[in-house]
């Protein structure tokens, strides 16, 4: 039987989450902003690709983890105020502002 927890599905997650900081950080919109908003993810990652065979997590964490990393790179890169993903559900939903950082701290709150 197959682990649930497969190491080269989560070797794939932190690849993509390397890919997008190097993308994030070409041009981000302003770089301080996104120094602090991707720092949690500058620090985390390393921590669990070092700690990922002696303590591996659930697959279901992983993905957490990712999810909540790319909440944090994408709104890093833009602002929260300015992420696309806000302003297409800010028009879907009629709102008066962008959402994104309520996503965000929805996955601050419910990831960790």
């Amino acid at each position: 039987m197959k682990s649930s927890n497969n190491p080269q599905n989560s070797m794939l997650l932190f690849l993509i989450i390397i890919i997008a900081l190097i993308i994030s950080a070409i041009h981000p919109y302003d770089r301080t902003t996104w120094l602090l908003e991707v720092f949690p993810v500058l620090i985390a990652l390393p921590i669990l690709i070092f700690t990922h065979k002696k303590y591996p997590l659930t697959r279901l964490l992983y993905i957490l983890i990712f999810l909540h990393s790319l909440v944090l790179i994408l709104g890093g890169a833009y602002s929260y105020a300015r992420v696309p993903l806000g302003f297409w559900l800010q028009d879907i939903f009629d709102l008066s502002r962008n959402p994104y950082d309520k996503i965000g701290h929805f996955m601050q709150g419910f990831v960790p």
